[in-house]
């Protein structure tokens, strides 16, 4: 996965509709409003974030598809911290957006539900419990508690537009939000039905991360398009899959893999774990070494995630 500094850069025009200005991560320009970050240290003001169509969000940060260039990473490279929020207790919300009204053919619903069911406690999961926060001079770490699914919802009263800009994702989240009540360590899952994902999906990149605000407070939500839309591009039979899932939707629990793991770890990019080089904890690890990791009883398609403590990419901890 590019990191957020180049991807963004290339992105930033063609696909967020939504972003002001057209640079690299530290060209776009300063949000127009301003609001009280309380969750954390970290505002929600600034470099990066954007008002746009009544919705402050955060730039976001797109996972590459599985055709971009890929560099060698040094193992010398680390994640460094950068005083903001992380998620110590994370919970994922899934919003279905429209699943009903548009079909779900591949069965990703279920697919969400069961991978989420079982990710808490997985050897997989834990990676995340190395990094931490510090508020206060206090320092939390992550934790990894068994049951991470805080609830899913069937959204069939907002309309989902053709190609959802980033500031009606960002709406959605906060739909969500409303529903389930505000969770300061919630990852907010916005899935987006088939044939209906924001423009740039499948070609130029698979999913994204980003923030937004209720209430003044963080709120970290991720875009996830319907992934058997982008084939092999997003991750459908990439490999042999395992009995919990099939070739054409493993590319589900990749994705949303990945973007779970930078949530947590840095919900208000860049302010979390992040290396200016190479990116967040999955960005580094970007379709390497995919492999069928352990849940409890159930398996899933994984990627591995970057670990500070061994330097190195990682399928477990």
């Amino acid at each position: 996965m590019y990191s957020h500094t180049r991807l963004a850069a290339v992105l930033g025009c063609a696909v967020s509709l939504a972003m002001v200005g057209c640079a690299g991560n530290s060209g776009l320009a300063p949000s127009t409003g301003s609001t009280t970050q309380t969750q954390s240290q970290a505002p929600m003001t600034g470099q990066g974030w954007i008002y746009k169509d009544g919705v402050l969000y955060h730039a976001p940060h797109y996972m590459a598809t599985a055709n971009a260039p890929r560099r060698d990473v040094s193992k010398a490279i680390l994640l460094n911290y950068g005083n903001g929020p992380v998620l110590v207790a994370p919970k994922a919300y899934i919003i279905l957006w429209g699943y009903q009204t548009y079909g779900d053919a591949d069965g990703v619903a279920k697919l969400l539900k069961t991978y989420s069911k079982h990710m808490g406690g997985s050897g997989h999961n834990n990676i995340y419990t190395q990094y931490y926060q510090i508020v206060s001079s206090t320092k939390t770490y992550i934790t990894n508690p068994k049951r991470q699914l805080g609830g899913v919802w069937d959204d069939e009263t907002n309309a989902v537009p053709a190609h959802p800009t980033d500031a009606q994702v960002a709406a959605e989240a906060l739909a969500g939000v409303a529903h389930f009540g505000y969770d300061a360590n919630g990852s907010y899952i916005v899935a987006t039905p088939h044939g209906r994902s924001s423009n740039g999906f499948g070609t130029q990149w698979c999913a994204y991360h980003s923030a937004t605000s209720s209430g003044g407070k963080l709120v970290s939500y991720t875009n996830l398009p319907y992934m058997p839309d982008a084939g092999t591009s997003c991750g459908s039979n990439f490999t042999t899959p395992p009995s919990d899932e099939t070739g054409t939707d493993e590319g589900v629990t990749i994705v949303e893999g990945h973007e779970y793991g930078e949530s947590v770890t840095d919900p208000n990019p860049p302010t979390g774990w992040y290396n200016g080089q190479y990116g967040e904890i999955g960005d580094i690890c970007a379709w390497q070494n995919i492999q069928n990791d352990p849940f409890g009883k159930k398996s899933y398609t994984m990627q591995p995630m970057f670990s500070n403590a061994t330097q190195s990419c990682v399928q477990s901890y």
